[in-house]
């Protein structure tokens, strides 16, 4: 355990020393990007939250969990042999894997991204992330299948694996999306709903959901923000127990679609230092997806239609898509340190919906034999598309 232990304080220490080097890289200026940037409430409205990243330690039982609990599936399985660049896998020098959960394809719904590190046995949970609201039919039968796999709860909120907890809701009839909400402690609320209003962009939203005790209890109005009610809005809120948020790797990252033009808007703002926010990796800006793939170490995939394809088809068909069909991803950071992924929507969408894959299989022996320290070439159905 000691090893482990002292292992993974090695790896936060390299993958720190590595996210910084990036950070501090050659940050475009708005003169450099290759599209304009478009700073328009017409367009920023039409960003969608994507999904929220957390870690996993075991990926069997995260997946039993939200399979057995909420009714979720695998949305796609991908495999990397090297860390992620932009640091998707956390400040890890490792091997990882992406598995998306949820109800339904990507470009139409809210997910959660399980990331696993090979190597890495377990994370260390920080306060922020408070938790994820998921909808179902019968909170009742929800919590006994929680219970009856050992996890415990109080108040409707299940701890479950890694230590995340979910709160359990009945399901609206005029709800189309189960994820109801993420909540997360901040130090000042008025502040945080600050950079979400006016450098994201996001709208305060009506509570449409019975707020939790730890909310009520707040010394100051908590605040919902999102980009529409039938999304999945943000829950911020202060601790009355405690002024200090400690964020760690555990508490993984927001994905936010986000127009192309909006989205250097939004770098923009942030680049500028308006609003508290900053910039944790520069914005990256890929006429093709392979220039994505190769500056994550990873080969060519021969996905169904492939992503060059796709995108060569939005160039040469503009009816089909905006003609800004640039993929771009920019890491920055709110006012409490929460890492956000600004991702172009109309490449982003058009990627994770060629790469939806509910029939596929993780092949557990191969991830056994990797996990093993055998790691042998990645099956071509576990390569990562997107």
């Amino acid at each position: 355990a000691a090893a482990t232990a002292g292992a993974r304080r090695r790896s936060r220490r390299r993958g720190a020393g590595r996210a910084r080097r990036h950070a501090v890289g050659v940050v475009p200026t708005v003169e450099g990007l290759m599209i304009d940037p478009d700073e328009s409430s017409e367009l920023i409205n039409e960003a969608r939250p994507a999904h929220w990243v957390i870690r996993t330690s075991d990926l069997r039982a995260s997946l039993r969990f939200l399979s057995e609990v909420f009714g979720m599936r695998v949305l796609r399985h991908e495999e990397y042999d090297q860390p992620c660049a932009i640091t998707c896998n956390g400040t890890y020098e490792t091997p990882w894997s992406k598995t998306m959960v949820g109800y339904g394809p990507e470009d139409e719904g809210y997910c959660l991204e399980l990331t696993y590190n090979y190597g890495v046995s377990s994370y260390e949970p920080g306060s922020g992330l408070a938790h994820i609201a998921v909808g179902v039919e019968s909170v009742d039968e929800a919590l006994a299948a929680a219970a009856g796999m050992g996890y415990s709860m109080q108040g409707g909120v299940i701890t479950g694996p890694d230590g995340y907890k979910f709160r359990v809701v009945t399901q609206q009839p005029d709800r189309t999306e189960r994820f109801q909400y993420v909540a997360l402690r901040v130090a000042n609320a008025a502040r945080a709903a600050e950079f979400y209003r006016h450098a994201m962009g996001m709208l305060e939203l009506p509570a449409n959901f019975e707020l939790p005790a730890d909310v009520t209890g707040s010394p100051s109005e908590p605040h919902i923000l999102g980009y529409a009610e039938a999304q999945v809005p943000l829950l911020l809120f202060e601790d009355g127990t405690s002024r200090e948020v400690r964020l760690e790797q555990w508490e993984g990252r927001n994905a936010i679609a986000v127009p192309g033009r909006a989205l250097r808007g939004v770098y923009k703002k942030i680049m500028q230092k308006q609003h508290h926010g900053s910039i944790l990796h520069p914005i990256r800006e890929f006429n093709e997806l392979p220039a994505l793939r190769r500056s994550r170490g990873l080969p060519p995939m021969p996905c169904s239609p492939p992503p060059a394809d796709a995108l060569r088809a939005l160039r040469e068909d503009p009816g089909s898509a905006p003609p800004f069909g640039t993929l771009a991803v920019a890491i920055v950071t709110d006012a409490d340190g929460y890492e956000i992924c600004l991702v172009s929507s109309e490449t982003y969408d058009q990627a994770v919906a060629n790469a939806y894959d509910p029939e596929g299989n993780i092949d557990w022996e191969w991830r056994a034999e990797a996990e093993a320290g055998n790691r042998k070439p990645t099956p071509q159905h576990m390569l990562a598309c997107v």
